[in-house]
């Protein structure tokens, strides 16, 4: 992988190097060059088909080395398992969990859900649960 990071860059290089720059060559078949800016008799129309050719392949080159360099599988998180735990015994609550059964002991109505009982009562005419110790 190493090595791939090092040859793209560098086959790009070689590409682009062996590719006439169309800006070089109008500068020196015209002479139109001062102080970095190009002056005088405007370059032939459109470039070659080499030109865009060689553009391609080095774009393609240059492309395929950073998007592979920048690649980087996206990071996995797990999280832990949800803990359940029993409210302590006095709790009121208002609803249960789904998959309770009623079961009567010693006369008295409960409700079990998992390990939990709960002994149901009205309190200002709605029902609620506490959990209780059977």
């Amino acid at each position: 992988m190493r090595r791939n990071r090092i040859l793209a860059p560098l086959l790009a290089g070689a590409v682009l190097a062996a590719i006439p720059s169309p800006a070089r060559a109008w500068v020196a078949a015209y002479g139109g060059y001062h102080g970095g800016v190009a002056v005088g008799v405007r370059p032939p129309c459109c470039y070659g088909g080499a030109a865009v050719a060689g553009a391609a392949v080095a774009g393609a080159a240059i492309g395929a080395a950073a998007a592979s360099a920048a690649y980087a599988p996206a990071p996995v998180y797990v999280a832990p398992a949800p803990v359940a735990y029993a409210p302590p015994v006095g709790t009121v609550v208002y609803s249960l969990p789904g998959g309770c059964a009623n079961l009567s002991i010693n006369g008295l109505p409960y409700m079990q859900c998992g390990g939990t009982f709960y002994q149901p009562f009205y309190s200002g005419g709605s029902l609620m649960y506490r959990v209780a110790t059977p």
